[in-house]
């Protein structure tokens, strides 16, 4: 099974987008909402770490499936190999390998693919990639990638060609739902090119408003899409990082967000940011979003919270034989988020 047959089912289109911080009603929408977790690979190597604790208490609190970011944050590509493969022996789902292309060649991507299939993978995420900090010019050299549409059409080729079947393979791509109008405009016409090439799903930037995220399921539904699209979200329990993902996407922080960075106690300082949290995913649930894709930066508390109280809700797809191995984890998500 690859994650493609995870967001198979044919779910409702959009009818209403939600006020941002409403709190929305439950719906038979979320009863199958998929639950996923970005990993990153540490940048200590030893299994008995703190990171590598981190990433194996999200692993077996059992996602649907997990997705690896490529040689980021000063790792190397072996590091995330190492992550790939952990998470593929320890959680028996499926994982999903970011890959980018902007400065590859294809020789050179080819042989990352092959060695990723060669590791049991059969998902990924294919991105074009940031520019590096000294690089002169947005060009690509000649015979090196710089869109994500070629990555897409590289992954039906290798996969094709090294497994026997151009749809082995599930792809998924970035979709960006905040920005300008004409910023939004761009991403859904890049949207409807990398399903042109194959994409299956869509995964979303980081957002802070539900209707954002309504908004680009209607524009790209109105321009031919038709693959699920995953928003992906970050708790908002650490004021730090959201501000320095504000400084590395562009995207700003609402003022009601960071005004909760300023209340004194910290029990109610958490509870008040998990309570946004959920109210905010209880608003993607109401636009029908097919899942939620957790950016954890290995950080399993409060990820773990969210999730473990979405499950006690009834919001999250799980398995039967996972039922009552969750219950515990549940009765203290319970305790510690309640107020």
């Amino acid at each position: 099974m690859t994650i493609k047959d995870l967001y198979a089912a044919p779910r409702p289109a959009v009818s209403s987008l939600p006020e941002s911080g409403a709190t929305s009603r439950r719906t038979g929408s979320g009863r199958d909402l998929r639950v996923s977790y970005e990993l990153y690979p540490p940048r200590n190597s030893r299994l008995t770490s703190q990171a590598w604790a981190g990433i194996d208490r999200l692993l077996d609190s059992r996602p649907d499936y997990v997705s690896v970011t490529f040689g980021t944050s000063g790792t190397t590509p072996d590091a995330s190999q190492s992550v790939l493969w952990h998470a593929l022996k320890r959680s028996g789902r499926p994982v999903l390998a970011h890959l980018t292309c902007l400065g590859k060649t294809r020789t050179k991507l080819v042989g990352i693919i092959q060695d990723m299939m060669d590791l049991g993978v059969r998902d990924f995420l294919a991105l074009r990639g940031d520019e590096a900090p000294d690089s002169a010019s947005g060009a690509a050299e000649p015979n090196e990638f710089d869109r994500a549409f070629q990555l897409v059409q590289l992954i039906r080729e290798v996969s094709a060609d090294y497994l026997g079947d151009a749809h082995a393979v599930s792809i998924a791509v970035a979709a960006y739902p905040a920005g300008s109008i004409q910023t939004r405009t761009d991403a859904v016409q890049a949207l409807v090119q990398k399903q042109a090439a194959g994409a299956d799903f869509a995964i979303t930037q980081v957002f802070y408003q539900a209707r954002d995220y309504a908004e680009l399921v209607q524009s790209a539904t109105y321009q031919g899409v038709t693959i699920p699209i995953v928003p992906g979200i970050i708790p908002f329990t650490d004021m730090h990082r959201l501000q320095r993902l504000e400084g590395l996407t562009g995207v700003p922080v609402p003022e009601r967000i960071k005004s909760i960075a300023n209340i004194s106690d910290p029990a109610e300082r958490i509870l008040e940011s998990l309570g946004a949290t959920l109210n905010f995913v209880n608003d993607l649930i109401e636009a029908n979003a097919p899942g939620i894709h957790f950016y954890t930066f290995n950080r399993p508390r409060p990820v773990l919270d969210l999730v473990e109280h979405l499950r006690s809700r009834g919001f999250t797809h799980v398995d039967q034989e996972d039922s009552q191995d969750l219950l515990g984890l549940m009765n203290a998500t319970m305790h510690r988020i309640s107020p």
